[in-house]
This record gives structure tokens, C-alpha cells and sequence, in this order.
């Protein structure tokens, strides 16, 4: 059972040692450079999708295609034709994601930018406050996004399926993680500190689900927050739940802090490899006596 008296002084110390002052260690670094909502929503997006993989490699290629947008990426996204920035992106691959990917990723942002106005306000149309949480707008953003016509990037939707592009756009219909959009909408949703970007307004902090990556995923377990074995969206759902217990109106106030444990190489897969000493959580962590 969680112990909310003994993990609450821990995650709070955790939390005030990781603050803004690591955001180079992470891809939120990218919307932080904007000023205008309109640049700082899509940045996000971008970075958010291509958040996965190793630090260096993700904010190497980050970078690539924020130079190709250019100082508006918003004006980029909505004015420039898929063809030609699919052009600008030839050769780009970052991992699973090709030029082809992120063009017609682009494409159907500017669908939604042309119906809507914004990002925001496509996800609002799902948003419902007395929802448990985030997920079924979630899941309507993701279903309009991905039911747009791929012309001209794809001659069809099977060419888009089978390219893998949807891998961009998973959706909690699947049990996926859904991670990198649960990411996306961290950083624009939540506020109270300066890092997050506090951007939309409308969507209540108390309903965002975790970013369920490899390093939240393994130190949850270890510290009591879940002790389901799949890092799906039941998964994300149940260490959700357990933070929310902590802080009732921003349960993802930790993630930021206990992400740095993985992404710095405090906390790593192997126990024996993982610098323990010092770290607020030692006391608490089933892993501390595996390292020996």
C-alpha cells in the first residue's frame, strides 16, 4: 500500500533538486526558446513527437528540423506546401522516423490548424472537465489527426499504414502508452513552476496521465507507485493515480524530477550500475539492495 507520509517529503525533495535549471538535459528545452503561443504549441508538438531514443540524438535531431522551419515554425507548418517540406526534409531520419513521416505529421497539423486554429482548440472539442482524465480526448485528438486525408504526402490511407507513420499518432484505443503525447501535453498543460509551459488554459492539470518512459516506468516499480509489469496505459493510468494521491491537482509534478534520475545515469537498468548514494529515494527503493 502507498505510503503517501513517507514518498510525499521524498518526491518533494526530488522536485525542488531538479528544476529549470536541467532543462538542457531534456527536448522541453525547444518550446522555451519561442515567445509567440502559436510557435511555442507546434514547437512542442515536434520535439514532444521526436522524444524518444538518447537525449543527444533526439535534441541533435530536433534541432535539424527546427532550423529547416525556420524562426516562425507555426507560419512553416501552415503555409508551406507538404511537398516542399518534404523537399526541405529529404534525408532527415531520426530513429523510426523518416522525411516522409514528419511531412505528412506536418500536413495534418495544418489540416487542424486551417479547421481550428490551433492544437488547443482541436483538443478541447474532446475535453470534457468531469472526465476521470485525459484519456478519451486524447484519444478523439488522435482520431482527428489521423483520419485526415494523407494526400498529398500519401496516395492513401493504406500507404500511410503500411510506412508506419501512425506510429507518430499512437492512441490509449490501443492500451499504447502513449508517452510522447502525454509528454506534449505535460508541457503545455501544467503550471505552478517555471518548467512547464503553462500554455493551455482550459485542460486541468489534475487530469493529465503520466509520460510513461523506460525511466519512470522502472523507478515506479521500484518505489511502490505500480506494480504491473506492461508499461501500457493501464500502467501510466495506475502510477497516475498513485502521484495524484500526493498532489491531487498536479499529479505529474514529479515527472520531470524523476525522469532526470534516468535520463543523468543516476538510476539505471542495471542496479549495480546506479548511483544510489545521495539520491532522496535510497531509503524507499526495492532496487537500492540490489547493488552491491
Amino acid at each position: 500500500m502507498l505510503n503517501v507520509g513517507v514518498l510525499k517529503p521524498r518526491l518533494d525533495e526530488l522536485y525542488l533538486m531538479y528544476g529549470r535549471g536541467f532543462l538542457d538535459s531534456d527536448p522541453l528545452l525547444f518550446p522555451h526558446r519561442y515567445t509567440d503561443k502559436r510557435d511555442i504549441e507546434i514547437v512542442a508538438f515536434i520535439a514532444s513527437t521526436l522524444a524518444y531514443g538518447s537525449v543527444i540524438t533526439i535534441k541533435k535531431d530536433i534541432e535539424k528540423v527546427l532550423s529547416i522551419l525556420g524562426p516562425h515554425p507555426q507560419d512553416a507548418v501552415n503555409f508551406r506546401e507538404p511537398g516542399a517540406l518534404l523537399a526541405q526534409l529529404a534525408g532527415f531520419k531520426h530513429r523510426f522516423t523518416t522525411a516522409r513521416h514528419l511531412a505528412w505529421l506536418f500536413h495534418v497539423i495544418r489540416r487542424a490548424l486551417v479547421e481550428f486554429g490551433s492544437l488547443e482548440a482541436l483538443f478541447l472539442r474532446g475535453y470534457r472537465q468531469e472526465a476521470p482524465n485525459i484519456k478519451d480526448a486524447l484519444i478523439a485528438f488522435v482520431d482527428r489527426l489521423a483520419g485526415y486525408d494523407p494526400n498529398p504526402v500519401y496516395s492513401d490511407a493504406a500507404s500511410l499504414r503500411n510506412d508506419g507513420a501512425l506510429f507518430l499518432l499512437p492512441s490509449p484505443r490501443t492500451g499504447a502508452a502513449c508517452k510522447r503525447l502525454n509528454l506534449f501535453l505535460r508541457w503545455v498543460v501544467r503550471r505552478g513552476d517555471d518548467i512547464d509551459l503553462a500554455l493551455w488554459k482550459d485542460v486541468s492539470p489534475s487530469k493529465l496521465v503520466i509520460p510513461l518512459d523506460t525511466h519512470i516506468a522502472r523507478i515506479s516499480r521500484a518505489i511502490g507507485l505500480t506494480a504491473r509489469k506492461s508499461s501500457d496505459w493501464k500502467a501510466a493510468e495506475e502510477i497516475t493515480d498513485a502521484l495524484r494521491a500526493l498532489d491531487p491537482s498536479d499529479p505529474l509534478k514529479y515527472d520531470f524530477a524523476i525522469t532526470r534520475l534516468g535520463i543523468l545515469g543516476d538510476c539505471v537498468a542495471d542496479a549495480r550500475n546506479s548511483r544510489c548514494d545521495g539520491c532522496s529515494l535510497a531509503d524507499i527503493c526495492l532496487r537500492t539492495g540490489e547493488v552491491s
